[in-house]
């Protein structure tokens, strides 16, 4: 469809299927420590895509909570760990996506909001750290997504022209940061609240099967 020379993706939602582990560990501390509910089409809609930081603001400033950042921090790290993330599962079809762009010389990117800690749990439990040449993590910029500065810095390690790049990406907020870059994304998402979220997408698919077809 272009001819492009690399790929970046983003990890959460895009290559992992973490989006209901993330909530499953949120839940219970806002339910327990505030008295807040949310169910998973909330997640989908208010904090997928989105950073801690960006969400304890959003918190407080849309529900009048008082959610400390620094608790929720420590409390959500917590869960995780008891929560184990070494079990979150890959989305479908992401290691065939991945083994093809390997095939196909192109060079592999990882854009992400989470840490490096993270993707080295996550991706390693998985062996996919070797399929990419690097990876820009929260720790690594100063403005995550939806701010453009993770993708510059990608295209920067990159060092070739953005029209032979391709973004993947599952939320507004990842595309948003993708576009505002000067990069070409598409899209990949199944969520209804989301899809009506991404008409900012040069091509919004369903799966990663779609995205590997439409690539090669």
């Amino acid at each position: 469809m272009r001819n492009i020379n690399a790929v970046l993706f983003d990890m959460d939602g895009t290559l992992i299927d973490s989006e209901y582990f993330y909530f499953s560990n949120w839940a219970p501390i806002l339910k327990s420590d505030y008295d807040f509910e949310i169910d998973f089409e909330d997640w989908i809609r208010d904090f997928a895509g989105h950073t801690l930081k960006d969400n304890v603001e959003m918190l407080n400033r849309e529900h009048q909570l008082q959610v400390d950042e620094e608790d929720m921090w420590f409390a959500t790290r917590a869960n995780y760990a008891k929560a184990n993330m070494k079990n979150i599962r890959l989305m479908p079809h992401a290691k065939e996506i991945l083994d093809k762009a390997k095939a196909e010389g192109l060079t592999l990117g990882l854009v992400t909001s989470s840490y490096q800690t993270t993707v080295q749990t996550v991706l390693g439990e998985h062996q996919l750290l070797d399929y990419f040449s690097f990876f820009v993590t929260r720790e690594l910029v100063e403005s995550p997504k939806p701010n453009p500065e993770p993708y510059l810095l990608a295209v920067e390690k990159l060092n070739i022209p953005k029209e032979e790049i391709v973004v993947i990406e599952d939320t507004s907020t990842g595309c948003t940061a993708a576009k505002d870059a000067g990069l070409y994304c598409i899209a990949v998402s199944k969520q209804a609240v989301e899809r009506q979220r991404l008409n900012h997408a040069d091509l919004l698919l369903n799966d990663l099967a779609e995205v590997k077809n439409s690539l090669f």
